[in-house]
């Protein structure tokens, strides 16, 4: 389903109406007229699951058709809301709303298939550096069972133009497959596609060589010009990342493959002392390893 690289049309925004997710939502409208797509508000009335994934408040049996009733008076509003904003001339998206009462994960999964949704946005927690975007258990599991990407916007993210779209590569040939749905999106964007490789060891002549081979390689499957290859050296992922996300200025997005574990299990468990002094508020784009 990672077709919607390509032709991006649907994009699902989840809100629970907290200032964070509705924040998200407004991006996700101004990044629909970008692509020109339908966006479909989205609330679950989440009904916990058996097991302990969810962080939230049970509710008294019978109460959920009154929450319900009441959440969709709320996407009424937050649809109103972005369609009264809308000034711009051009594309303005079409708005639809949602809202289902059960279990997060499950009713997303159900709706992304019905609606063919393309893409995934939500908010996240604020925090510091790229800390911020894979906090909560909703987040978690959402990344984990999501079969479209998820794009994490952090609260003080504002859409302006995407200048510049960086891919964490290993600089592996199965990344292939998704650098050439990545750059359908680049190019609608006309944004340079910059990938961004993290050695643990000091630069090798061979290390560069493998690395302007790779930038090659892309840039022939791709068919795409406008991609560039940077490195760190760096313990961390997570911190070579910042920097080089830092380097490349402002009005840029940060893509990784989320089969990439390590990444993402550094961010997750990584100790208070990785917190990095700097400070980078991006976008992150969580792709799915399958591209069929």
């Amino acid at each position: 389903m990672f077709i919607i690289i390509l032709i991006m049309k649907t994009l699902l925004l989840l809100t629970d109406f907290s200032p964070t997710a509705n924040h998200a939502v407004s991006y996700g409208y101004d990044f629909g007229k970008l692509l020109e797509a339908e966006v479909i508000l989205c609330h679950v009335v989440n009904v916990p699951a058996e097991i302990p994934q969810y962080e939230t408040i049970l509710l008294p049996f019978g109460n959920y058709d009154l929450v319900e009733e009441e959440s969709i008076e709320e996407l009424k509003r937050l649809k109103k809301h972005l369609e009264h904003r809308d000034h711009n001339k051009g594309f303005h998206p079409p708005v639809s709303y949602l809202c289902e009462t059960g279990v997060m994960t499950d009713e997303i999964d159900n709706i992304v298939a019905k609606r063919h949704v393309d893409l995934i946005i939500m908010g996240t927690h604020a925090s510091s550096g790229l800390k911020h975007l894979l906090l909560g258990n909703h987040t978690r599991y959402m990344l984990d069972t999501a079969a479209v990407p998820l794009l994490l916007i952090s609260p003080k993210e504002k859409l302006t133009q995407i200048k510049w779209i960086a891919f964490a590569t290993n600089l592996n040939a199965e990344e292939i497959p998704i650098l050439i749905k990545l750059a359908k999106l680049a190019s609608h964007l006309e944004a340079e596609i910059i990938l961004m490789n993290i050695c643990h060891d000091d630069l090798s002549q061979e290390k560069d060589m493998q690395q302007q081979q790779f930038l090659s390689l892309v840039k022939k499957e791709c068919h795409y010009l406008k991609i560039s290859c940077q490195s760190v050296v760096d313990k961390s992922i997570v911190t070579g990342l910042e920097k080089l996300c830092k380097n490349s200025g402002k009005n840029g997005l940060l893509s990784i493959i989320h089969k990439n574990r390590n990444f993402i299990n550094e961010i997750l468990i990584g100790s208070q002392t990785q917190k990095l002094a700097k400070r980078l508020v991006l976008p992150l784009l969580v792709l799915p390893p399958n591209v069929n």
